[in-house]
């Protein structure tokens, strides 16, 4: 199925679907979070359609009524098993979520992994300023995740500068 939605298209949704979200750890709009994203993935050169899309939506089917079938419909199967891939759905303890999670990441497309780091240096960049006393925390989880990826990725995800990125954010906070 091939759906041609502009990113106009994707950003808008995303913006309604979280409408009256804000960031907890700063007060501000949600889709200034899915905009950093999309920026970071950017500015390390990864522009593809699909991923930039993928961003968007990350958080769409975690935290808002938003279902697969709608992603399906509107922007493709593509884009819609990467957002899947990136909703956090563990449960059990706090420790228990964070090592589900890291295992389901580590077994994720590549697309998604890169959609990922984003995210984690989006919104680690974010909580260590706004929010240090939940940054220990926030950062340990993100560690472990990318551990995890590391671990299946070997030195494909090593090299990348998005991943280096990623775990300088994560590791700042614990210096």
């Amino acid at each position: 199925m091939t759906v041609v939605a502009t990113m106009q298209d994707v950003r808008h949704f995303a913006l309604a679907k979280h409408e009256g979200q804000v960031r907890t750890h700063d007060g501000k709009p949600y889709i200034t979070h899915l905009d950093g994203v999309a920026t970071i993935l950017r500015e390390y050169g990864y522009t593809a359609p699909e991923i930039i899309a993928a961003a968007f939506l990350h958080d769409t089917l975690e935290k808002t009524d938003t279902a697969l079938e709608e992603l399906i419909e509107k922007f493709g199967m593509s884009v819609a098993e990467l957002v899947f891939w990136l909703t956090d759905t563990e449960q059990g303890s706090a420790e228990a979520r964070a090592l589900q999670a890291a295992w389901r990441l580590s077994r994720a497309p590549w697309n998604a992994k890169l959609i990922k780091l984003a995210d984690i240096i989006d919104n680690g960049t974010a909580i260590i300023m706004c929010n240090p006393d939940f940054g220990p925390t926030f950062l340990d989880e993100k560690r472990l995740q990318l551990k995890k990826m590391a671990e299946v990725e070997n030195s494909r995800l090593l090299r990348l500068p998005l991943f280096q990125k990623a775990a300088f954010v994560t590791e700042s906070a614990s210096l």
